[in-house]
């Protein structure tokens, strides 16, 4: 993968539109009304949650069309519209491949963890695990590791909306995060799954309709698909060919297919959705959804490159194309898009780690007791706490915005994969063995990552992995399987 990137002063590394030069006001006039539009959603959502099961499964009430909204909502994040399409742009039309393996891991979940998860009726993942394996130990274990892999995710958002801003305006990373910690943190903590699943739904619209809008401009601007191709195929072959080879490609492709298949932040949604009827049509909802912002992300990238082949950073191809082609207004559109994309996943990461806190940890391992007022309270004071902690690490810049994303989904899937699939899907798992799996799972991946890919670069860390994670999955619930009584 790509190193850093040297510090520079991202606002002098291209010429500018001069129509975008008065957009300002334009932008400010789309944000506000944006902004407006998810303060009424919020409020509504608010009046409308009284107890901790509106908070965190919305009275189970979410319907095909939201429910799909809302899962795509959840995977569309900073990692699309800054890392996606900047990989798009360092690596052309061949990362495209990562799509199908994002779409085999919902064709998993709708065939074998969806409808038996929304079944099960558990308000979290770790809900689900502890009974389970019967184990508290497993639900204590997930609902830390959620709350530390998913905090790395919230970094990604906050560090690609500083670079959104940064690159835009100039404005200073840290005003541009704090601005996002500011509204999102309002109106998720105000309704919960509520409020989100309805903002979703509005974030997708302006996602797709920013796309829409930008992809025939830059169309236009490029001369078209074929003088693009050739422009792009002169700066370097690999970007209409392979730039990756197929192997590393299939690794990336499983890394996003099987975390998304088992991730707890796109999990949890299916149990505010009505039946399990409805949790098929939304998945079926989030299919078109993904594959037109998939295709529109892809060109962006790739026809950015063409215009201008020689940014300082991938990560600000998006930023760029809004800043000099668009019009003022059109690219305020497409900028609210980017936010939409940023503010969703933002959303849903604290919902879930929120959960994690006042659910698992506090409200059944802590103190059972605990009476459902103070469960609301704490999930508000553990969102707006958690939505802070990520802004000083994104200021560091750690590694770039889908670097952070991947680290984040081969977490999950080494160590929710193999123990929810066949929790859900079979009896044979024990405690033990679930235990054992999450552990060796999230130890391989670990591990390769830091050691063994040197050696083998083609083989992918949640490959290790999920082979981890089966390996002591099956063994230790083989050793650990109730004898049969003989009669």
């Amino acid at each position: 993968m790509r190193s850093k990137a040297p510090a520079v002063s991202w606002t002098a590394c291209w010429p500018r539109n001069p129509s975008m030069s008065g957009s300002g006001l334009t932008f400010a006039v789309v944000l506000v009304v944006y902004m407006a539009a998810l303060l009424a959603i919020g409020i509504a959502g608010y009046r409308r949650t009284k107890t901790s099961d509106d908070f965190l499964i919305a009275g189970r009430s979410i319907g095909p069309w939201v429910g799909g909204a809302v899962l795509a909502a959840t995977q569309i994040s900073a990692g699309t519209f800054v890392g996606t399409a900047g990989r798009h742009y360092m690596a052309g039309v061949s990362f495209a491949w990562v799509w199908p393996g994002v779409w085999f891991g919902w064709l998993i979940s709708a065939l074998f963890v969806a409808p038996k998860l929304r079944e099960f009726g558990a308000r979290t993942i770790p809900d689900f695990l502890a009974a389970r394996y019967s184990s508290k130990t497993a639900r204590g274990l997930s609902a830390v590791f959620i709350i530390l892999a998913y905090m790395v995710q919230l970094i990604a958002q906050y560090q690609a909306c500083g670079e959104i801003f940064q690159a835009i305006f100039g404005l200073d990373p840290l005003w541009a995060m704090a601005l996002l910690a500011a509204s999102t943190l309002f109106y998720t903590m105000l309704g919960g799954v509520r409020s989100s699943s309805y903002i979703d739904f509005l974030q997708v619209l302006i996602m797709i309709g920013g796309l829409l809008i930008a992809v025939p401009l830059l169309l236009y601007r490029t001369g078209g698909l074929h003088l693009a191709g050739q422009t792009l195929t002169s700066l370097d072959p690999r970007l209409t060919g392979w730039f990756y080879n197929w192997k590393i490609m299939l690794g990336l492709a499983l890394s996003f297919g099987l975390t998304m298949a088992a991730a707890p932040y796109e999990m949890v949604r299916f149990y505010s959705m009505k039946s399990k009827a409805v949790v098929r049509h939304a998945i079926g909802v989030c299919f078109i959804f993904q594959a037109v912002i998939g295709a529109c992300i892809m060109m962006i990238g790739i026809l950015t490159r063409a215009l201008y082949p020689h940014l300082a950073s991938a990560d600000q191809a998006s930023s760029v194309m809004a800043l000099n082609v668009l019009s003022p207004l059109a690219g305020s559109l497409f900028i609210v898009a980017m936010i939409s994309a940023i503010m969703g996943s933002s959303n849903a990461i604290l919902l879930v780690v929120s959960a994690g806190i006042s659910h698992d940890i506090y409200g059944t391992l802590l103190k059972p007791d605990a009476s459902d007022r103070t469960r609301l309270l704490l999930n508000r004071v553990s969102i707006f706490v958690l939505g802070l902690v990520p802004i000083w690490f994104a200021l560091k810049k750690f590694a770039d915005v889908q670097e952070l994303v991947l680290i984040q989904t081969r977490l999950i899937g080494s160590f929710f994969f193999v123990p929810m699939i066949f929790g859900l899907n079979s009896k044979y798992g024990t405690g033990a063995g679930a235990l054992a799996g999450m552990i060796g799972g999230s130890i391989g991946c670990i591990t390769w990552a830091w050691w063994g890919i040197r050696y083998a670069p083609n083989i992918d860390a949640i490959e290790v992995g999920i082979a981890a994670n089966a390996l002591c999955y099956f063994t230790v619930s083989a050793l650990t399987r109730p004898k049969a009584v003989a009669v």
